[in-house]
């Protein structure tokens, strides 16, 4: 569906490098990182709002900036700042994005935002947070899109809605032709939904793997330093020093047997790599 090929981008303080993973069809795509990692500047090279130095983004295997209008609808989106205009309200909005979007469904629109509880006749300005997202959503879900990207978008929403939220983009995605790109701070939601996870991090791609692969692939262990003597370094991966002793995120496979350890989390991963030590 999308393939990002050496994709690098250069600012004063910050670099992105050779970058490069695919979103298949069919698939939920996880998107990780600490803030600065890149996420949003890759989101925003998908959708056109930032050009890349070198690299390249492909969508159905053709240049994402040579795509026409029409290729262009296939792409729906919600980012953090949802971008609607504030002034009107979700009826007045219907009947601009009917003119919009060729294959607009006003009344999959219309059933959203009742399954939103969202009022139709006051102004987008009054919203809420939550009530704001919940509009952008129900956009993004109303036009025949074939890929969803989905920034930040269970932020503000209380545990209930998140998980309606899931629901709807597995509805989206299960006939197999269609594709998610979802990048969130919430890491058990995307643990719940998503197929693979990219995770990045200062610009780089740490992992990019199946999901389930890549959490029983590594665990978390506490251990002493007469223990870290025994072990194969190339087993380890960071390590962070506690009160109580070191904890260290490792390969299962090579690690000692008897050794205890607790199941990782995605937030266990950009923990011991955003604090944690490498291990010489």
């Amino acid at each position: 569906m999308l393939s990002i090929k050496n994709y690098s981008k250069h600012y004063k303080n910050f670099d992105i490098e050779n970058l490069s993973f695919d979103i298949p069809d069919g698939t939920v795509v996880g998107l990780i990182g600490e803030n600065g990692a890149g996420k949003s500047t890759i989101i925003k090279s998908i959708l056109g709002v930032v050009h890349s130095d070198s690299g390249h983004i492909l969508f159905n295997g053709t240049e994402i900036s040579k795509i026409s209008k029409k290729e262009r609808q296939q792409i729906s989106f919600v980012l953090d700042d949802t971008g609607l205009p504030m002034e009107l309200n979700l009826t007045m909005l219907c009947n601009v994005l009917s003119c919009i979007y060729d294959k607009w469904d006003a009344a999959k629109f219309s059933e959203l935002i009742r399954r939103f509880s969202l009022p139709d006749k006051k102004a987008l300005k009054e919203f809420s947070k939550g009530m704001k997202m919940k509009a952008a959503i129900a956009v993004a879900l109303s036009y025949d899109s074939r890929l969803l990207i989905l920034d930040e978008p269970t932020s503000g929403l209380d545990p209930v809605v998140r998980d309606e939220m899931l629901q709807m983009i597995y509805d989206y995605n299960k006939d197999g032709n269609r594709a998610v790109l979802l990048s969130s701070h919430i890491t058990t939601d995307l643990e719940k939904i998503c197929d693979y996870i990219v995770y990045i991090h200062e610009g780089k791609i740490i992992f990019n793997e199946e999901k389930d692969e890549l959490l029983n692939k590594y665990a978390v262990y506490s251990i002493d330093e007469k223990q870290l003597e025994e072990i194969d370094k190339d087993a380890l991966l960071r390590t962070i020093e506690r009160e109580y002793g070191m904890e260290v995120l490792a390969k299962k496979d090579k690690m000692p047997r008897d050794f205890e350890y607790k199941p990782v989390t995605l937030d266990d991963i950009m923990l011991f790599y955003s604090k944690g030590e490498r291990v010489c």
